[in-house]
């Protein structure tokens, strides 16, 4: 018995899509120079793991990625809001988020520099 068209067809699905995450922009925020956009998403790769609350930014005239420019990654849901304070410069806020979930905390990217405050809930 030919196993080889079973094998090429089970590769061939490995292959090409077994991405199931999928992203939800919250906000995207220009900057004051019109060249950047920061967006806050929400990750979610399937009931196995858990949701991933993130921030990225790239040049206004691209299609969103969400895995280019990524500045910030917290493993949960929080609520997360970016800020231009200048046009290379950016403030993130996490509310509620917990220091041991934070698995990326980028302070310059490029010419961009970045500040972060976290907050706890009801605090």
């Amino acid at each position: 018995m030919n196993r080889l068209p079973l094998l090429i067809f089970l590769l061939a699905g490995l292959l090409s899509g077994c991405d199931t995450c999928r992203d939800t922009v919250k906000s995207r925020v220009v900057s004051p120079d019109r060249a950047l956009a920061v967006s806050v998403y929400e990750r979610n790769c399937g009931a196995t793991t858990d949701f991933s609350s993130m921030v990225n930014v790239q040049a206004v005239s691209e299609r969103f990625r969400g895995d280019d420019g990524t500045l910030f990654v917290a493993r949960g849901r929080y609520d997360l809001s970016a800020v231009w304070i200048g046009p290379k410069a950016l403030l993130i806020r996490c509310s509620g988020c917990l220091r041991k979930d934070v698995y990326r905390e980028v302070t310059a990217l490029g010419d961009i520099d970045v500040a972060y405050s976290f907050s706890l809930r009801g605090k």
